[in-house]
């Protein structure tokens, strides 16, 4: 049996401040909270990904990009593919991961909003 593999692409955190920053820190801090947030909400969706059989069998591999929209509960209000995999299989649970993982986590109230959006990259492998 071929090992299986979910590959999750999360962006690398560059922050520099100059000398004159100082009255942006709150700024740099909110940012720093809201990648934090991004990462535990797109782990767990990944935590919900079921690779499809059928895919396995006939050995189908793809990337799947959803924007997901939730609100300050964690529920989920939106779904949108973004971009598809050549396989409806796969497209079909990447959407059924997120249905999977909801209720998300709450937004945090440092981000002083009541909706998220994010965007989570998801990759269908198979090893070896």
């Amino acid at each position: 049996m071929k090992a299986l593999h979910f590959a999750l692409a999360l962006p690398l955190l560059a922050a520099s401040l100059s000398v004159d920053a100082a009255p942006r820190l709150t700024g740099v801090k909110q940012q720093g909270v809201s990648d934090q947030y991004e990462i535990i909400l797109t782990k767990h969706t990944i935590k919900n990904i079921r690779y499809p059989k059928r895919a396995q069998v006939k050995g189908w591999e793809g990337d799947v990009l959803l924007q997901i929209s939730i609100n300050q509960h964690g529920e989920v209000q939106d779904i949108q593919v973004v971009e598809e995999s050549s396989y409806s299989s796969l497209n079909r649970e990447a959407l059924r991961s997120v249905e999977r993982a909801n209720p998300y986590p709450a937004i945090p109230a440092s981000l002083g909003t009541d909706k998220y959006s994010f965007t989570v990259p998801i990759s269908f492998k198979l090893a070896g």
